[in-house]
């Protein structure tokens, strides 16, 4: 059966990664459907708190960037879906004006993956939102494209391991490419004194091998934490392990909104968003 991807493209310098990203995704997927996503931004969302109304020169300028931005970025679709024919994936060029987080929501509802670049420090608010979008209120999984050139992937995939539902949702959504990897290996991180887990079950029953790695965790909080143990800290030590076993693809639940997901897991997804430099499978 084929599927639907939902690559979100707002950067021209950023825009061939994700669409040659989605294509290896669409790849290891058999045959899909690409739908790719260009927001414009509406002259009014420019409007500062400090503003009351919207400037002549503002109303005159965006347009001629938006515009500028947009003819960049079908460029470089063209250039993308070109290579693609004949093919079993088709892509669809999307253009709308509108607010890109509600836009990324109610497209990437009707998507199986969402494909976004990485947000870099430098990128606006709406850039911001949109990832937000795509992670928590879509229910779809992510993939996240790092910076660069981009690589084969889903050949050596790490599973960051941890018994919710939010990393079971993430296995879930990455079985139909654990099928085709040649080796799969489960990251488990496991603090001081505590069992070390076995294969989960949602691995065995659906006949993926793997390899499992324990990765210490520091303590959890209070005045006992000792520095670096935090969940900035495990998360450079799961990268490094990723990189070490030679992954090509990390498979990890995204959290966010309880304080206490925030405070122990948040900020692992917050170090995947700002460093991974392998593509990352999320899922919230």
């Amino acid at each position: 059966m084929s599927g639907v991807i939902l690559a979100v493209v707002e950067h021209p310098a950023s825009a061939l990664q994700t669409l040659a990203t989605a294509r290896g995704l669409a790849d290891l997927m058999g045959s899909a459907r690409i739908n790719v996503l260009v927001t414009r931004a509406a002259p009014e969302s420019t409007i500062m708190p400090t503003e009351e109304i919207l400037t002549w020169r503002q109303q005159t300028n965006l347009p001629d960037r938006e515009q500028a931005r947009v003819t960049a970025l079908r460029k470089a679709f063209d250039a993308w879906a070109a290579t693609m024919r004949p093919s079993t994936i088709a892509a669809e060029w999307i253009d709308v004006e509108g607010p890109a987080d509600t836009l990324v929501g109610e497209w990437g509802r009707r998507a199986d993956f969402l494909v976004l670049s990485r947000p870099s420090p430098h990128d606006s608010a709406a850039d911001q939102l949109e990832m937000q979008a795509a992670l928590y209120d879509t229910d779809r999984p992510v993939l996240v494209v790092p910076p660069g050139p981009v690589s084969p992937f889903g050949d050596c995939v790490a599973i960051a391991w941890r018994d919710d539902k939010r990393t079971i949702r993430s296995v879930l959504a990455a079985l139909r490419l654990l099928s085709q990897a040649r080796e799969v290996h489960m990251l488990a991180g496991v603090h001081a004194g505590a069992p070390v887990p076995g294969l989960p079950d949602i691995l065995t029953e659906h006949g993926i091998a793997a390899t499992l790695h324990v990765l210490p965790v520091g303590p959890r909080v209070g005045p006992e934490a000792r520095p670096g143990t935090g969940a900035g800290a495990f998360g450079e030590t799961l990268l490094a392990k990723a990189h070490a076993i030679g992954a090509d693809l990390l498979v990890m639940g995204a959290y966010t909104h309880s304080p206490w997901h925030e405070l122990l897991l948040g900020g692992v997804t917050r170090y995947m968003l700002a460093h991974a430099d392998l593509p990352v499978l999320m899922r919230h």
